[in-house]
């Protein structure tokens, strides 16, 4: 294998809690020397806490870091190969340019071997000397352009000069990996995007591996090698730039990275698919015949034609002009679609859309229904996914009903008692509704991600023990809001588990 693409970095199983709760789960990746690797993802996803076991910061709960194929899960950050890009610069303010670059030289000792008087050879560790790092801040000034500014304030410098001096005096040492935590963060647009340029030219020039974390999608696509898309503590996907947006693996990376379609639809048989009440030519095979999907189109592929010319017909309810594109919403009966267009018809219109085979990209839909384990309580209601909500019993046994008391009377005239009887529980996504206010439904939560897919919103609602509800709403509503979950007590479905209720 050719030098530059063998494995630096391999985490293999890693997980991390905080306090009992879990960040990162079972995550496995592995950077090759050189690369410049991107993980990507929302807040609060794990990005940086990956990042910060990678310089030692954190160490794993469990798992394992390997460097050139050696555990380093337990080794500090001083002994290992690696230094950090903060979006904070952590500069020092009362030293100048060329201190702050070379702080980290200063404190380096290298070991020495010299012979004494009686000729015996003796190890000694030295501090590099004055020469040796006046040339490596030189050499590292001049990586980043700024050459000559040796004696300036660090308070005098722009913000994007600061962060180019942070990026210095991290690679002053000479790392073999440098990690960048957002380092662009607190930058205005225009820096942002000039040292985004900057940092790939670094990159090259340099050839060391870097491992940057960033909640900004396009800085991902514009400098990385490889992007590692991340949420809710794991791996999404691992691809490059144009992997991971032309062919994206679920919704949440297609919504996440650049603007989406998403519809969901039915996979009639290979190369055919049917969403938006339409049958369409695609390019995926290799789904069961009438399986449900999700279904993702880039604006960009939605081209607009005459109204009798198009596979879809609607009518144009919103264009936004936004510099290099017409943003243009077309309502086609209850779907709403975006097109991305050099041109754009007025609002009012009534278009035609055609959308080629290889625009579309057919995925297995993640989530198709909730299920939950659960067990009936003593008033004949279900507890599941850390709430209790009303429910039919009699469900579990056909021809059953319940007495005045409250007990279960099978069709073959058996009284049970179904306290404690453990059950199996689906719920549908159309089938739950939220409510701000946390008495009303049967479990509460916080919204942790929305998606919108053409005709509704699907949103994952996290518990406080951690339980996930998956359910499609038209409403929007804002992530992190706090909300309760009302399911009818027609639509939730229970089947038995092994137990069986007792008889009384």
């Amino acid at each position: 294998m050719d030098k530059n693409q063998s494995k630096i970095i391999e985490l293999i199983d890693v997980c991390k809690e905080f306090d009992g709760v879990s960040v990162v789960e079972n995550m496995n990746l592995y950077v090759h020397k050189g690369e410049f690797v991107t993980f990507l993802g929302p807040s609060g996803c794990g990005k940086t806490t990956t990042l910060r076991m990678i310089a030692g910061f954190e160490m794993p709960t469990s798992g394992q870091i390997l460097l050139n194929g050696k555990d380093i899960s337990n080794l500090p950050p001083n002994k290992r190969p690696v230094n950090t890009v903060f979006q904070k610069y952590a500069l020092f303010p009362h030293l100048n340019v060329f201190e702050n670059v070379a702080f980290g030289l200063k404190l380096q000792r290298v070991e020495k071997t010299y012979t004494d008087k009686k000729g015996r050879v003796k190890n000694k560790l030295e501090r590099l000397p004055d020469s040796v790092i006046a040339e490596k801040v030189k050499n590292a000034l001049e990586i980043v352009d700024l050459t000559g500014f040796e004696k300036r304030s660090v308070s005098t410098l722009s913000g994007g000069q600061q962060q180019r001096i942070a990026i210095a005096r991290a690679i002053v040492n000479e790392p073999e990996i440098l990690l960048l935590d957002e380092p662009l963060g607190a930058l205005d647009l225009k820096m942002r995007k000039e040292m985004q340029l900057e940092l790939k030219a670094m990159h090259k020039r340099l050839g060391i591996t870097f491992i940057y974390v960033t909640h900004d999608q396009e800085e991902a696509l514009t400098m990385s090698d490889t992007i590692v898309v991340m949420s809710d503590g794991s791996i999404q996907q691992i691809g490059t730039p144009e992997e991971i947006y032309n062919e994206p693996k679920n919704t949440f990376v297609a919504d996440f990275i650049g603007e989406s379609n998403i519809f969901s639809g039915v996979m009639a048989k290979d190369y055919e698919v049917r969403f938006c009440g339409k049958a369409f030519e695609c390019v995926d095979k290799d789904f069961e015949q009438n399986e449900p999907v999700d279904v993702v189109v880039r604006p960009e592929d939605v081209k607009i034609k005459a109204a009798d010319a198009g596979q879809l017909k609607g009518k144009v309810t919103s264009v936004i002009f936004k510099g290099i594109h017409y943003q243009i919403l077309v309502q086609c009966g209850r779907y709403e679609i975006e097109i991305q267009s050099t041109s754009a018809p007025e609002v009012g219109d009534t278009v035609g859309l055609v959308i080629k085979p290889n625009g579309i990209h057919v995925m297995k839909k993640k989530f198709r229904v909730n299920k939950f384990s659960g067990v009936i309580t003593k008033r004949n209601t279900v507890e599941f996914g850390d709430g209790e909500f009303e429910c039919d019993v009699t469900q579990l046994y056909p021809g059953s009903h319940l007495d005045e008391e409250g007990y279960l009377i099978t069709a073959k005239g058996e009284k049970l008692d179904l306290t404690d009887t453990e059950v199996n529980v689906e719920v549908g996504l159309h089938d739950i509704t939220m409510s701000d206010n946390e008495d009303e439904g049967g479990a509460q939560g916080n919204i942790i991600s929305l998606i919108y897919k053409s005709e509704y919103y699907r949103y994952i609602v996290r518990t406080e023990n951690e339980e996930d509800y998956v359910l499609a709403c038209e409403d929007l509503w804002n992530e992190n809001d706090r909300v309760s979950l009302i399911i009818p007590k027609d639509k939730i479905k229970l089947t038995l588990k092994v137990a069986e209720g007792k008889k009384v």
